[in-house]
């Protein structure tokens, strides 16, 4: 019979692995709890830009402009992420979603219309961003399982 202990050492490691990336979901939401608190001080740690830039940027895009824009990006975030959970796909995206949401901070700040749109935008990204840790924690913890299932067959093979 030939040696599989390399090949349970491969699954510990994939173990692993899976591990780590099961908690992906939770360092995004970090970051954008990180990022919300600057928002939420409107960003007054950060160095404010010249006239001269904001000349070349041009006007800010009116509040309501970027209200409706978060009202369309909030639903079609959810629908997508809770259509991958429904079809047990690889989550992915959160990366995107931390933009997007951080770019909605952006607008409004642009727009001296941070101060009364913070929690709109902050709970819009704390629902998105739960949802896809919850998917991201679930769709691993499932991968975690067929390799410990995968791990005990190989432990039975080499106990007998």
């Amino acid at each position: 019979m030939p040696d599989i202990r390399p090949l349970r050492k491969q699954v510990q490691a994939k173990i692993r692995k899976l591990e780590l990336l099961s908690s992906s979901g939770l360092w995004i939401l970090a970051i954008f709890t990180a990022l919300s608190l600057g928002a939420f001080r409107n960003f007054d740690f950060l160095p404010t830009f010249s006239d001269r830039f904001h000349e070349i940027l041009g006007a800010a895009p009116p509040a309501d402009y970027i209200n409706w824009a978060l009202v369309l990006y909030g639903f079609s975030a959810i629908i997508m992420v809770l259509t991958r959970m429904t079809g047990s796909t690889r989550p992915r995206g959160a990366w995107a979603h931390l933009g997007y949401l951080s770019a909605f901070y952006a607008f409004y700040h642009f727009s001296d219309a941070l101060t009364e749109n913070f929690w709109a935008v902050f709970t819009v990204g704390m629902t998105i961003l739960s949802l896809q840790s919850y998917h991201v924690w679930n769709y691993y913890k499932d991968k975690i399982r067929e390799e410990y299932e995968v791990l005990a067959e190989l432990n039975k093979l080499i106990e007998s």
